[in-house]
């Protein structure tokens, strides 16, 4: 389990399912969060199933998807995770999404970003994480952004989207670039309590 000032992160189980059945039904979860591949509750159930018994431990990970619970009451709100990590190479992808609606907006973003972040510069010993954003996602560019994310390039057209096709913005982080934001240590400072 991973803690942050707000949240908690913990491993998928089998009840998850149909919540995140739920939250895959959301036009805008679905938005933020491109790491669902089926609205299916069966291929949901099988995903969680192929889920449960991944560790950071094991250096043959490639995935790792952790259920959000508000730290205050361990309500579900959201998924997170690291996606095509490469230990060989020192990076890996972000994914994060809040399924909860009235969740949205209240800063559990940054949380997630920043327990995301430490998994993978600290645990992982990674160099670098990105993310993978939309086109049509202008929250989600501006709020990468503004958090410290570079922007390093666009895929064009790269995914098809409720019938036409999105480019998809590159942003990336470097471990150094992280350890230099100043909204990391104080952020920390205050869960660290």
């Amino acid at each position: 389990m991973e803690k942050g000032r707000k949240i908690v992160l913990r491993p998928l189980e089998q009840q998850d399912a149909e919540l995140v059945q739920k939250w895959y039904f959301d036009k805008d979860f679905r938005l933020a969060y491109n790491e669902y591949t089926s609205v299916d509750l069966n291929s949901i159930k099988k995903e969680i199933d192929s889920l449960e018994k991944v560790t950071l431990e094991n250096p043959r990970v490639e995935k790792i998807i952790y259920m959000v619970q508000r730290k205050s009451d361990l309500r579900p709100i959201g998924l997170a995770g690291l996606r095509h990590i490469d230990r060989q190479n020192g990076n890996a992808e972000l994914v994060l999404g809040i399924g909860e609606k009235d969740m949205r907006l209240a800063g559990y973003g940054v949380d997630i970003l920043i327990v995301l972040l430490d998994i993978a510069y600290y645990r992982l010993g990674l160099e670098k994480a990105y993310l993978n954003i939309y086109d049509n996602h202008d929250l989600g560019l501006r709020s990468a952004v503004s958090f410290g994310f570079i922007t390093e390039g666009k895929m064009r057209k790269q995914v098809f989207v409720e019938g036409k096709y999105i480019d998809i913005w590159i942003l990336g982080l470097l471990k150094e670039e992280y350890e230099a934001l100043p909204i990391v240590p104080k952020w920390k400072k205050k869960y660290a309590k």
